[in-house]
């Protein structure tokens, strides 16, 4: 009789050991905690970066955070940390709450690097109970550094800036000889001794600038002029009339207006020769204007001019 009820009380005991192992067991936090890398092989001139992530069913102000402990670390350094809050509701309508809580680490050296575990400590508002959690530990790979930008060029960028400067010495090449042509063609033409027309046209504008005779005096010297460069240039032994000259400007292809203003300039020039008839400024400035345009003309054609007239 004894015997049973030591059995009895024996089996009693470990049944309510059992029952208050699961009881105690069951009282489990909602929180969920995952931690994860960004990225699980960090160059060493990069950070390495860890989240650790506690979600939960509900709303966002249910749990609060009492601390977050520095993880230990090996062959890393803390640079600094930051966390976010998400709040969203899933398909059924429930809320659901998230806090991320994001660690820069500086790698020191290359070779493995490791992230222990980091204590997180909360306080669940509902109950006032607080509750702790241990996120586990991490490794990651820390890999040769990658170029900085601006100490170095891949192949195309290298290609690239040898084209623009091939391209730059071309232009400049093509510039420098345009230049250095236009140069030795200035050289030239200043190594030449002026033409017909332009001695006759430096002349002109000498002998009319420096007179300090009246407009009609002034005519007079511009007519006299002309005849004689017009006696220089066709090998005349007198003045010629003025279809005399005409006849022998055609092969120039002279404008027709040109002809129109020099047969104004001769019979104006016979008008104040034979009649005394005065010249105003006006009619002298254009006339005057008319000769420069012609024996401009005549220099630009000289070379065509002489040919027709050979031909012929």
């Amino acid at each position: 009789m004894k015997t049973a009820v030591v059995l009895i009380s024996l089996f009693y005991l470990f049944t309510s050991n059992i029952f208050a192992a699961q009881t105690a067991d069951s009282v489990v936090t909602d929180v969920q905690l995952r931690t994860y890398l960004a990225r699980d092989n960090v160059p060493l001139n990069r950070e390495v970066v860890y989240h650790v992530e506690l979600s939960w069913q509900g709303d966002l102000q249910r749990y609060h955070i009492l601390e977050t402990g520095e993880p230990v670390l090996t062959n890393l350094k803390l640079r600094g940390s930051g966390s976010a809050n998400n709040f969203y509701l899933d398909e059924q309508g429930r809320p659901h709450s998230k806090k991320t809580i994001t660690y820069y680490f500086v790698p020191k050296s290359m070779g493995m690097a490791y992230i222990d575990g980091v204590i997180i400590k909360y306080e669940d508002k509902s109950t006032a109970q607080k509750e702790s959690l241990m996120s586990q530990r991490l490794g990651v790979k820390i890999i040769e550094p990658l170029p900085e930008p601006g100490k170095g060029f891949d192949p195309a960028e290298l290609v690239l800036i040898f084209i623009i400067i091939l391209f730059l010495l071309i232009v400049f090449y093509f510039i420098y000889r345009y230049y250095m042509v236009r140069k030795r063609r200035q050289e030239i033409l200043a190594q030449k001794p002026p033409s017909l027309e332009e001695t006759w046209l430096q002349r002109i504008r000498t002998e009319i600038n420096k007179s300090d005779e009246n407009t009609s005096q002034k005519f007079n010297v511009l007519s006299r002029l002309l005849q004689n460069y017009f006696k220089e240039k066709f090998d005349l032994q007198s003045a010629a009339t003025f279809q005399e000259v005409e006849n022998m400007l055609k092969p120039y292809n002279l404008q027709a207006d040109i002809n129109e203003k020099l047969k104004s300039f001769y019979a104006q020039s016979e008008l104040s020769k034979f009649a005394g008839e005065k010249v105003s400024e006006h009619d002298f400035q254009l006339f005057y204007d008319t000769v420069e345009l012609l024996l401009g003309k005549m220099d630009t054609e000289n070379i065509e001019g002489k040919q027709m007239l050979e031909e012929k």
